[in-house]
């Protein structure tokens, strides 16, 4: 009774921290918002609008005090929490700022340009959305190896924050407004903030990239169904967010032009939707919807467009450059083509991804075939019974099963 009224209280103290804390986090997504219809004026592109303190500040808020009222002890949900407190704080700062900058003048304009500079470091990339991968979805370290990987990136997020609070200069806040002179500059310091947020993004790329490799990994070895699941859940849609970040930053090193709302677009579908959506269905539900489904699913559509475009530009091609038809009657001819090989190839690549990465539905299929076969040559009910309970226990593996037959008469 102790240990249950134990549980009782750290319970009722998580819930009365968690919900305030969740209610300050929405709030200032809203704010974000409100400061954004303000400043309208200044507000050009996406990422000038800063969406990803609005969507990451509500989702992260909401699921994060879902998790600490139902298990306070899981860390996972104390760290959505202070994300979604920490996230809307990027985009109040800088529109703040605009504001002062609209109206003439505001207090403490000054700090809040100083402050935009470094605030999303604790959160993003290696502070909190890193240990969010890293801890699922135990909320503790997969294994003692991972200890230097968090340790370094505590040490380098503590780094990247102090050099970026005292770095001279000017600090580019945003665009179209002037910059801000920096109240604690250094001279000594000598860089600029540009090259600070360049490290720092591309190091924390790199180190949230190793960690869900290693969630790849520990859904290989993953001991349990239910295990393999969860991880599986969250490495699909982080694996897609990481991707998409990482060519981004590719392409910028690579001197290609990669403005704001290119960065802000995987940020706010992945890591602000679909991840902790992932997360909260993976900690919160015991019955998962069906991940490997959904991965073969996405896998068999990219390679079936794949293969109608290398069609479509084939037929286009061979119509007007080789054959004496116009670019007209090509691109129809390639559409019709195109239409009519449609199920015939979502059907086969359907297939082949099934039997490469979704097994238990391969064979599950492979199995209901071979049973419909069975069928229609057989007129016992005893063989049918006896063959409709093998295929059951082979394609679902239930605990047990039986048949009832309804006696005739």
């Amino acid at each position: 009774m102790q240990a249950g009224g134990g549980q009782v209280v750290r319970r009722r103290w998580a819930a009365r921290l968690a919900w305030p804390l969740c209610m300050l986090g929405v709030l200032e997504g809203l704010s974000v918002l409100v400061l954004d219809y303000l400043d309208r004026s200044h507000i050009h592109s996406l990422d000038d609008a800063q969406p990803i303190g609005v969507v990451l500040g509500i989702s992260f808020s909401i699921l994060g005090a879902l998790i600490v009222d139902r298990q306070p002890g899981n860390r996972i949900g104390w760290i959505y929490l202070l994300i979604g407190v920490l996230a809307p704080l990027q985009g109040l700062t800088t529109l703040y700022y605009e504001r002062g900058v609209i109206v003439g003048g505001l207090a403490g304009m000054q700090w809040s340009a100083w402050a935009s500079t470094w605030v999303t470091f604790p959160v993003f990339p290696t502070g909190l959305a890193l240990f969010a991968f890293l801890l699922f979805p135990s909320g503790r370290l997969p294994s003692p190896r991972w200890r230097p990987v968090a340790w370094f990136a505590v040490a380098f997020v503590g780094v990247a924050i102090l050099v970026a609070a005292v770095q001279p200069g000017n600090l580019d806040v945003g665009s179209g407004v002037p910059p801000a002179t920096n109240p604690l500059g250094l001279d000594v310091v000598g860089t600029s903030s540009t090259v600070v947020t360049n490290i720092t993004f591309i190091v924390g790329i790199a180190l949230i990239a190793v960690v869900i490799g290693g969630l790849l990994v520990r859904v290989r070895r993953s001991n349990t169904v239910h295990e393999r699941q969860q991880l599986k859940l969250l490495a699909y849609s982080a694996a897609l967010t990481v991707a998409s970040l990482v060519l981004l930053m590719v392409s910028y090193l690579a001197g290609l032009w990669v403005g704001g709302g290119f960065w802000d677009i995987p940020i706010v579908l992945g890591l602000g939707i679909a991840v902790p959506i992932a997360c909260g269905v993976a900690i919160l539900r015991h019955g998962l919807y069906e991940i490997d489904r959904l991965i073969s699913r996405t896998l068999s559509y990219a390679i079936l467009t794949g293969m109608l475009v290398a069609i479509f530009a084939s037929i286009v091609l061979l119509a007007t450059r080789l054959l004496p038809f116009t670019s007209s009657v090509g691109v129809a001819v390639s559409t019709l083509a195109a239409a009519a090989l449609f199920n015939p190839l979502r059907r086969r690549s359907q297939r082949l991804v099934d039997r490469r990465f979704n097994r238990a539905q391969y064979d599950a299929q492979a199995t209901v075939t071979a049973f419909g076969s069975k069928l229609r040559d057989a007129v016992d009910d005893q063989a049918i019974s006896g063959e409709l309970l093998e295929t059951v226990d082979h394609a679902l593996a239930p605990a047990y099963a039986s048949i009832w037959i309804k006696p005739a008469g």
